[in-house]
This record gives C-alpha cells, sequence and structure tokens, in this order.
C-alpha cells in the first residue's frame, strides 16, 4: 500500500466524524497583531487532533497483522495524557508509532489546548512538542494546516525509514524527504553531520555519533 492510498483513506475516516474546521484566521502575508500572543479563544476547537488520531488508528489498526495497543492516562515530557495508543506493526525493524492525547483545560502552567503528541516504541520518546505547537491564537493557522502536519509526521514513520536521534536536551530526526533538530542545550552545532549520521544508521550503517546519544531506527511498516 502507498503512502498516498494511506493518507487518503485517513482523510475519509476523518471525514466520517463530522467535527469542524475553520480557515486561517488571517490573509496570507499579515501578520498576527500583539494581543493574539496572548490569548487563546477556544480551548476546545483543537479537538479535531483527537479525530485526527483516530482516524490513523482505525486506518492503521486495519493493516494486517498490527496490533493496536491501548493506553490509559501517561505523563510524559512534562505533559500529562489522558489517554493513548500504541500501534505495533508485524514487519521486523519496523517501531511502534504512540498517538498521546492531552484534553483541554486547566493545568499547573495554566490553560492549556487540547494536544496530540506523537511519540515512537513509547511516551517518553515524543518526535517534538506535540500539535499544535502552540494553542495561541498568533499561531493558529487553521485547521487544515494542521491535520496535514499530523498526517505527514505519522507518513514519515510508517513510510520509513526513519531515525530518531536523541542526546541530553536535544533530539534530532531524520526520514528520506526532510529532518530537524531541536534542543535547548547540548545541541550540536553540525546539523549536516547529524543528518547524515541519521542517514547512515538508516542505512545500516554504524557511524560515530554525537557524545551521550541514542538512536532509534525503523523501517517501513509498507515493506512486503
Amino acid at each position: 500500500m502507498s503512502p498516498d492510498v494511506l493518507r487518503a483513506r485517513v482523510a475519509d475516516a476523518y471525514d466520517r466524524l463530522g467535527l469542524p474546521s475553520w480557515p486561517p484566521p488571517r490573509p496570507e502575508g499579515v501578520e498576527p497583531r500583539d494581543e493574539e500572543y496572548s490569548r487563546v479563544s477556544d480551548l476546545h476547537k483543537y479537538r479535531v487532533v483527537h479525530g485526527r488520531a483516530h482516524a490513523w488508528t482505525e486506518v492503521l489498526g486495519a493493516l494486517p497483522g498490527v496490533v493496536v495497543e491501548r493506553l490509559g492516562p501517561v505523563t510524559a515530557d512534562r505533559h500529562a495524557f489522558a489517554r493513548g495508543v500504541r500501534i505495533v506493526s508485524p514487519v521486523p525493524g519496523t517501531l511502534p508509532l504512540v498517538l498521546l492525547e492531552r484534553d483541554a483545560g486547566p493545568t499547573e502552567h495554566g490553560d492549556a489546548v487540547d494536544l496530540l503528541q506523537v511519540a515512537l516504541q513509547d511516551a517518553s520518546h515524543p518526535l517534538d512538542h506535540g500539535h499544535p505547537d502552540c494553542g495561541c491564537d498568533a499561531c493558529d493557522f487553521g485547521s487544515q494546516g494542521l491535520l496535514e502536519n499530523i498526517d505527514d509526521q505519522v507518513l514519515s514513520v510508517v513510510a520509513g525509514p526513519f531515525v530518531l536521534l536523541e542526546g541530553k536536551g536535544w533530539k534530532a530526526t531524520w526520514y528520506p524527504d526532510g529532518g530537524s533538530m531541536e534542543g535547548d542545550t547540548g545541541a550540536p552545532s553540525d546539523f549536516s553531520a547529524v543528518m547524515r549520521a541519521c542517514r547512515a544508521l538508516a542505512d545500516g550503517g554504524a557511524p560515530r555519533l554525537p557524545r551521550s546519544s541514542t538512536a532509534l531506527v525503523g523501517r517501513s511498516w509498507l515493506d512486503d
């Protein structure tokens, strides 16, 4: 099955949920107003990300041999998640995909919007800070782009190969069409060298990795 077929099936499954959509709140090229950065107009509109997770769970769970494990409340990456799933492919060398859902509401740091976090293997290996990456009005670019970002991230893992390289205070991801690196402290200064190392890992090599880093390497779920 091709990634395009998976994407289409997910879109169909999502449409059946009847969730709302909204356009970008500003015309292209128009900068947000200062007050939009500190304003969250609707804590609950981002529940659409949970719907997208349900659609992906349905579609991936229908693939031959795939197992969906339901997760209860879990705390990871400084977030408390109400529920989640761990989706495991039978293809040798693949990495389990974890989808975690946080509900909107008050937290110890103030009100928070609904959130979806994508992780690998278990909840302790998130790929980034979640979807949406920020819930303020200034960072709202419409529902379609948000859902496409989720699809792109999940497909990068499922279509493979995929590499997650983690160090103290930083992480890097690599897949054939791209890669990224983020971190507050300790991140390597040479992004290109990190990407070359990840590519070598994906090819089955044993490159020299940044000090004290570990890697998760997964092949495509779609390999025959």
